[in-house]
């Protein structure tokens, strides 16, 4: 099996074929050395399952016409999908980030899944729109730790907007939770939720509840 990382011109050629197919461009499996299509409309969803990507993944202000499937890939580098748009699902279960991933100001028409995703650095969804619902169960989020440099594992949510409900349930965090100025339209989920800094819910906005069993409740601050 050839596992050399496919060429920048190998991606824009199953983009193009992709579109001209009506289907999902098909990286699956495959290792990339990057993956950057900043600011670009694509006409449908990416599959990245199982892939590969040696450095980062950048899709600035990048509109996705369908579902974004990392499901089980694993990236050395950062994920920013800053400001972008996804047309249906952002699947990141079990995908494994050597950095930051960063979806501030996103807005997804479908659900954001991180079940048992693992982040060295930052998950920040600071000022995004799910329309769905989002499902972190059981994520980690550690600190990102280079020479003198240090990322807290911190998760930031504020001012986000959550149609759905928010599902943090056995998360990890080696930092804090911000979910100050958030709004969930349904419930939000804490269940046994582990971090080593506090929970802020300054201002948010929890329409049909929050769940909060086995968290100690001097970490969580109102």
């Amino acid at each position: 099996m050839d596992s050399r990382p496919i060429t920048k011109e190998e991606i824009e050629a199953e983009l193009e074929k992709s579109t001209i197919e009506h289907r999902d461009a098909n990286f699956s499996g495959l290792t990339l050395q990057f993956l950057s299509l900043a600011e670009r409309q694509l006409n449908y969803g990416i599959n990245l399952k199982d892939s590969t990507v040696i450095g980062n993944v950048f899709l600035a202000d990048t509109v996705v016409n369908g579902n974004l499937d990392m499901e089980n890939a694993a990236v050395s580098g950062s994920l920013f999908l800053g400001r972008g748009k996804i047309m249906g699902n952002l699947n990141l279960r079990n995908a494994a980030a050597g950095q930051n991933i960063n979806l501030v100001g996103i807005n997804i028409t479908g659900n954001l899944v991180l079940e048992r995703a693992k982040v060295f650095g930052f998950v920040s969804l600071a000022k995004a729109v799910v329309l769905g619902m989002i499902d972190a169960r059981n994520i980690e989020i550690k600190n990102f730790a280079k020479g003198e440099l240090t990322v807290r594992g911190d998760l930031y949510v504020k001012s986000a907007q959550i149609n759905g409900s928010f599902d943090l349930s056995d998360a990890v965090l080696s930092g804090m939770v911000s979910l100050e100025n958030a709004l969930i339209r349904k419930n939000l989920i804490l269940k046994n939720i582990s971090t080593k800094d506090n929970i802020f819910l300054r201002n948010s906005i929890v329409q049909e509840g929050t769940i909060t069993d086995g968290v100690p409740p001097d970490k969580i601050i109102r």
